[in-house]
């Protein structure tokens, strides 16, 4: 089995390259196919700068959005803390990720990204210390993105994209900043939950099943998304009291790709975690082996949900947002 190569900028071409960084995670992988997909003409080509990355993590999924492909041999798997107790869900604020043991170390690109933002921000050191190896930024910004971005000045911005804003507790602040340093005409790019998307989650089985069970598989994913998610009028509504008016908005997510994501490979985690640094550290050419051949296979099953004409015929509906906004004056411009 091999990976027939998908036509460049397609759904599929973006889960085939999420898959080499996520692929223990195929989920993820999908879902940021579908969101890639459909931002990538929003953001424009090229990109108008100055450009902002506000909440970049570690750069991974923007170095695919910009058109960069990482080789075999680099995922963002080696820098994990985990340990077996890890299958039961603590909190939000558990993060696998918030570690970089290897962060100096050269990683394997085999194609560059086609553009660069002027700016990087997140809220943690180690993403930035993460992204900084991928040449995507001009400069990186640690700053809690709940507070006012001092270090920017009115109008600084052409272009931002906000891919994280619902993790944001202080929406109205954030909103508020990323508007005054919008240019007038600028664009800001997101995407956000509808509250349809509780809906097809399994957590809505808790009343009626046990509780713990379904809470380790959730992973606080219903907490997250409940606190945030609006309907398409309230978003708009709230845009409007920053300031920003809709210029652009797409539905995507199809009910599908989100049952997939619900649980995917999540739960299996630390299990793969122990399997991947055993053979890593061991046995590397097996490891680079096994990791092929997991991708091509689960490719063959996740790629037919990158093609959404049946869901369309089947009217299929989307669970969340993308918006492209900008400054209510430049909204008819």
């Amino acid at each position: 089995m091999s990976i027939t190569m998908p036509d460049p900028g397609s759904r599929q071409d973006y889960l085939r390259r999420h898959l080499t960084s996520l692929w223990l995670r195929p989920e993820s992988a999908l879902w940021y196919a579908h969101e890639a997909f459909v931002v990538r003409s929003m953001l424009q080509t090229p990109m108008r700068g100055p450009s902002l990355e506000f909440g970049c993590f570690d750069g991974t999924p923007s170095f695919i959005l910009l058109g960069g492909e990482f080789g075999l041999n680099f995922d963002v798997y080696s820098d994990v803390l985990w340990n077996r107790g890890s299958v039961h869900w603590q909190s939000l604020n558990d993060d696998y990720y918030n570690v970089s043991r290897t962060a100096s170390e050269g990683i394997d690109i085999v194609t560059r990204a086609a553009e660069k933002f002027d700016v990087g921000l997140s809220w943690k050191a180690v993403h930035l210390e993460k992204a900084a190896r991928l040449n995507l930024y001009g400069r990186l910004v640690e700053h809690d993105p709940n507070t006012r971005m001092a270090m920017f000045e009115d109008h600084a911005f052409e272009t931002i994209w906000a891919p994280n804003l619902y993790w944001v507790d202080r929406l109205d602040v954030a909103l508020a900043e990323l508007r005054r340093i919008l240019k007038p005409g600028g664009r800001l790019v997101t995407v956000l939950p509808d509250p349809s998307v509780l809906d097809h989650m399994l957590s809505r089985f808790a009343p009626v099943t046990d509780a713990d069970w379904i809470r380790d598989l959730d992973r606080g994913r219903t907490e997250n998304f409940s606190r945030q998610a609006r309907s398409l009028d309230d978003w708009t509504a709230l845009f409007s009291s920053a300031g920003l008016g809709v210029k652009r908005h797409e539905w995507f997510i199809p009910r599908p790709v989100l049952q997939v994501h619900d649980v995917g490979f999540r739960p299996m985690f630390p299990v793969f975690m122990n399997m991947y640094e055993s053979l890593r550290q061991h046995r590397r050419r097996e490891w680079r082996a096994l990791k092929e051949h997991w991708i091509e296979t689960v490719y063959y099953f996740l790629s037919p949900l990158c093609e959404t004409a049946w869901m369309d015929q089947m009217q299929m509906e989307r669970v969340y947002h993308a918006f492209e906004l900008t400054p209510r004056a430049s909204v008819t411009a």
